[in-house]
């Protein structure tokens, strides 16, 4: 697809994967008009900083709407290694949480 001139989506959280992408777009000289990285919100956020600071265009996707809860868990079964990320990041948003009422306390 990207030989032939599509616009591509490359939705993948896995290094490898997005390693040999950024090879295959290197070696093809695909224009960054031509192709973008996608992710979901809270996986694996310095891979995606990685990609970024290449100067490669990410979609970053955030699951909502009624069934947001059930598009998660499928997403979970298909790579566990996931599950690592959101609780990494869930935890990190309840620590920054405590962190803003401590100071708003003390403000």
């Amino acid at each position: 697809m990207l030989a032939g001139g599509a616009f591509v989506g490359i939705a993948t959280h896995d290094e490898r994967l997005v390693f040999e992408a950024l090879r295959i777009l290197d070696e093809l000289r695909v224009p960054p008009e031509r192709f973008e990285f996608q992710m979901l919100l809270g996986v694996d956020p310095a891979l995606r900083r990685i990609i970024r600071d290449l100067g490669h265009p990410v979609r970053v996707y955030v699951p909502y709407g009624m069934d947001w809860y059930g598009y998660c868990l499928r997403r979970l079964k298909e790579n566990p290694k996931i599950a690592r990320y959101v609780a990494t990041a869930f935890l990190g948003g309840i620590k920054a949480r405590k962190a803003e009422a401590a100071f708003a306390r003390t403000s």
